[in-house]
C-alpha cells in the first residue's frame, strides 16, 4: 500500500503558521497542501508561479489558506524579506526547507561552479532561511529541513549533493543545540527515492521502480508519506523532539537485502 495513513488530529495545526520553500511541485506541495488540510494558515515561495498558483488552488478547493511568493532561495536577501513579509503579516510558528535538488555526475566532472550551484541551493539556502526564521519566531517553533539518504552513507553520481546535505544533518544539530533556549526545535528528514514527477522525469520509470524495489520494504515513499512526518514534527506531537534526522527510506539505508542462506546451506552440505 504506497498510499500515507494519516496518524495526526485534523486541527493538528490549527493556528500555526507554516511556511514551505519549494512548495509549488512534489514534496514541498504535498507538505503545504498536509499542513493547511490540518488547519494552518500556509505560506511558500518557489521560482515559478504557475506550480504556486496551483498549489494554491488545491489547497483554496479544501478550504485552506496559501499564499505565495516568487523567490530565487539562492537569494539569500530576497528569501528573508518573503519569509519576513510572511511572518510580519500572519506570524510565523515553523519552517520547512524543502527547495532543493542536484544533477548526477561523477564526482570528477562536476565544475567547480557547478558543486557551488548545488551546495548554494541545499545548504547555504538552507541557513538563510533559518536565519530569517529565527528572528520571526521569538515566542519559538519548529524548523524541518529537507535531506536525502545518500547524505549519510553516499551515493554514485551525487558528491556535490551529499557534501551539501551532510552539512544540513549538521547545521541542523547545531541550529537545535543552539536554538533550544528559545524554543525553536529543528530537525530533518530523509528520504530516499520519493515517487515525483520530477524525479521519474529525470531517472524514468524503471529506474524509480528498481530503486524501491532494491529497499527492504520493495518500494519508494509517496509525497504524502513525507508530508504526513513533516507535518508531525512541526505540530506539537513533536514537542520534545529536536536535533534529529529521521529516515523515512523504506529501509533504504540499512543496503538492499541480502540472503546468505543458500550460500550457508552450500558450505554445510
Amino acid at each position: 500500500m504506497n498510499a500515507s495513513a494519516p496518524v495526526l488530529a485534523p486541527s493538528a495545526l490549527r493556528g500555526k503558521r507554516i511556511y514551505v520553500t519549494g512548495a509549488g511541485s512534489g514534496i514541498g506541495r504535498a507538505i503545504a497542501c498536509r499542513a493547511a488540510a490540518l488547519g494552518a494558515t500556509v505560506g511558500g515561495c518557489g521560482r515559478h508561479a504557475e506550480g504556486l498558483a496551483e498549489t494554491g488552488r488545491m489547497i483554496a478547493n479544501a478550504d485552506g489558506t496559501f499564499l505565495y511568493d516568487i523567490c530565487d532561495v539562492r537569494d539569500a536577501e530576497a528569501l528573508r524579506s518573503v519569509l519576513h513579509a510572511f511572518a510580519g503579516e500572519h506570524g510565523l510558528d515553523g519552517l520547512v526547507n524543502n527547495a532543493g535538488g542536484q544533477f548526477a555526475a561523477r564526482a570528477e566532472q562536476i565544475s567547480p561552479k557547478g558543486f557551488a550551484a548545488v551546495v548554494d541551493l541545499n545548504l547555504n539556502a538552507v541557513f538563510a532561511a533559518s536565519r530569517a526564521a529565527h528572528d520571526a519566531m521569538p515566542r519559538g517553533g519548529a524548523i524541518v529541513n529537507l535531506s536525502i539518504c545518500p547524505a549519510e552513507r553516499g551515493g554514485l553520481g551525487l558528491a556535490h549533493a551529499v557534501a551539501a546535505r551532510s552539512g544540513v544533518a549538521g547545521l541542523t544539530r547545531a541550529l537545535a543545540l543552539e536554538w533550544g533556549g528559545r524554543g525553536i526545535r529543528v530537525n530533518s528528514v530523509a528520504p530516499a527515492a520519493v515517487e515525483t514527477e520530477a524525479f521519474v522525469a529525470s531517472y524514468g520509470a524503471a529506474a524509480s521502480r528498481a530503486l524501491g524495489a532494491a529497499t527492504p520494504l520493495g518500494r519508494n515513499a509517496s509525497v504524502g508519506e513525507i508530508a504526513e512526518l513533516v507535518a508531525f514534527l512541526l505540530s506539537d506531537a513533536a514537542a520534545l523532539i529536536t536535533g534529529q534526522l529521521l529516515r523515512i527510506d523504506g529501509g533504504a539505508f540499512l543496503g538492499a537485502p541480502l540472503d546468505l542462506r543458500p550460500v550457508h546451506e552450500e558450505t554445510l552440505a
